[in-house]
């Protein structure tokens, strides 16, 4: 059994954005690939505590997806929603994974986290793995090793684009472009031609997801590696 540690975002609805939070599949159909093949996954944020939902990810259909449910179903799993742990009391040599989870609401926190940035630093010293999927590559935008060195500047990387965000009438309200972020920071970035289709990019211990379609397969992905 290996040990995962998957991070989502503390950031809700904002003046800035008022629809935003964590967007439940990109956490839940990543854990229940894990779980399934045997591994523990425990959940952890930013500053800890409660994990705020995308309304928009709980509708009618979402809460029938079977993922979801394996989720929120799970006592401990769920209480995860309420009672995350926080980046600054994780232990990186208990875990040989680590997932940035997406959604809007990490463009807020991630990148602008010392202590989850502290703790992906740690992680790729100890040479684990390092994934993120859509908004949540956001926290290795500014992610660097031991030296002082950029995580992603060479590296191929995908994330949310910036047509995706425009056709989820998402642009203009947020902080920062990730697919700009990315570039500028000297990135490989690849994205898919067609919007919101799947797709994995693989550069040494570095797993990245483009979209929420993605999940399953970065999830997969890292099975592999595992």
């Amino acid at each position: 059994m290996k040990r995962v540690i998957a991070i989502a975002t503390n950031s809700g609805p904002t003046l800035h954005y008022g629809q935003t939070g964590l967007w439940l599949s990109e956490l839940t159909h990543f854990t229940h690939e894990l779980q399934r093949a045997g591994h523990r996954v425990d959940i952890a944020s930013p500053t800890g505590g409660k994990i705020p939902l995308d309304a928009n990810s709980i509708k009618a259909s979402a809460l029938k997806d079977p993922a979801n449910v394996a989720f929120l179903s799970d006592p401990r799993m769920k209480a995860t929603l309420d009672s995350s742990l926080a980046a600054s009391d994780i232990d990186p040599a208990s875990y040989d994974v680590l997932y940035l989870s997406g959604g809007h609401g990490t463009m807020w926190d991630f990148r602008q986290s010392p202590a989850l940035q502290r703790l992906i630093t740690a992680m790729s010293a100890a040479g684990k793995l390092l994934s993120g999927v859509c908004h949540g590559v956001c926290g290795f935008i500014d992610s660097v090793d031991v030296h002082g060195r950029s995580l992603v500047a060479g590296k191929r990387v995908t994330g949310f684009s910036n047509f995706e965000d425009r056709l989820a009438g998402s642009l203009k309200h947020m902080p920062y472009l990730l697919e700009t972020e990315l570039v500028a920071k000297g990135a490989v970035y690849r994205k898919n031609f067609l919007p919101f289709m799947s797709r994995v990019e693989e550069d040494g211990a570095l797993l990245t997801g483009q979209n929420p379609q993605s999940v399953k397969a970065l999830a997969l992905q890292v099975l592999k590696r595992l």
